[in-house]
């Protein structure tokens, strides 16, 4: 059975349920900290045999595997009734379209990669930048854009993760971001560059500093595309696993 987590024992058992699982421990943990007891927050959070599974819009994470078909089966109806398109999970899926899983890089606690060529001395580097126009510059859509400002705000003001930019005049060109972590991980994310300024080795330089700073206490941590391998392996990162993606279709299942 499907149950919603908002007692704090079931709030610990879903703790306990994503403790130690790469990507899992670090979001849907950090979640469940900031947004487990505001039940406007957008997320929702819940316990099904065999693991545990976090809501937020049309996205849902689950972490764990699923024990039999009657399981299944419950969790597909759930994921129809809350209307969600799109699905993350730690093992396959028997329903839903699967599509190009994400790769999970790592740098380990400790360790340090060596930095890419500096940006342009045009750019400034700021730790500390305004979250607006770095929401407005990491998604397009307004309500993605909205909804990363409001969780990235809430991070950071809990003392949770940072956020890094390189400026032009001003205005954030490109940006990476550490929003979520566990006790093992700090999770990156929201890295982007201007379109006017890819291609010139910013988000290499950001991305590899960034890291190198947060794995002194924890691993650092990030997930990507497929296309993009090969040039986060060149950096120097090492290949940590993959996280499962699903988009699901209600009027073809």
């Amino acid at each position: 059975m499907i149950t919603s987590a908002t007692t704090p024992a079931q709030q610990a058992e879903f703790a306990r349920r994503i403790a130690g699982k790469p990507y899992f421990a670090a979001v849907m943990g950090t979640a469940l900290t900031l947004f487990g007891q505001k039940p406007g927050s957008g997320w929702s959070f819940y316990l099904l045999p065999g693991g545990a599974l976090a809501l937020r819009g049309g996205t849902a994470t689950l972490c764990g595997a699923l024990p039999d078909a009657d399981t299944a089966e419950e969790l597909q109806s759930f994921l129809q009734f809350v209307c969600t398109d799109r699905v993350l999970t730690e093992h396959p899926l028997p329903f839903g379209t699967e599509v190009p899983p994400l790769t999970l890089w790592r740098l380990p606690k400790g360790g340090a990669l060596p930095l890419p060529p500096a940006p342009p001395a045009a750019l400034t580097l700021t730790e500390q930048p305004a979250m607006l126009p770095v929401s407005r510059l990491a998604f397009a859509d307004k309500a993605q854009a909205d909804g990363f400002y409001s969780a990235a705000c809430t991070a950071m003001a809990h003392g949770i993760g940072c956020c890094h930019a390189l400026l032009q005049d001003g205005a954030p060109v490109c940006t990476v971001g550490c929003f979520s972590q566990s006790k093992t991980e700090n999770y990156m994310s929201a890295g982007v560059t201007a379109p006017a300024w890819r291609g010139r080795g910013l988000a290499g330089w950001l991305i590899v500093r960034m890291a190198n700073e947060l794995a002194q206490q924890r691993d650092a941590v990030f997930a990507c595309k497929q296309a993009l391998n090969s040039w986060y392996r060149s950096l120097g990162f090492t290949q940590n696993g993959i996280i499962q993606q699903y988009i699901t279709d209600w009027n073809t299942l």
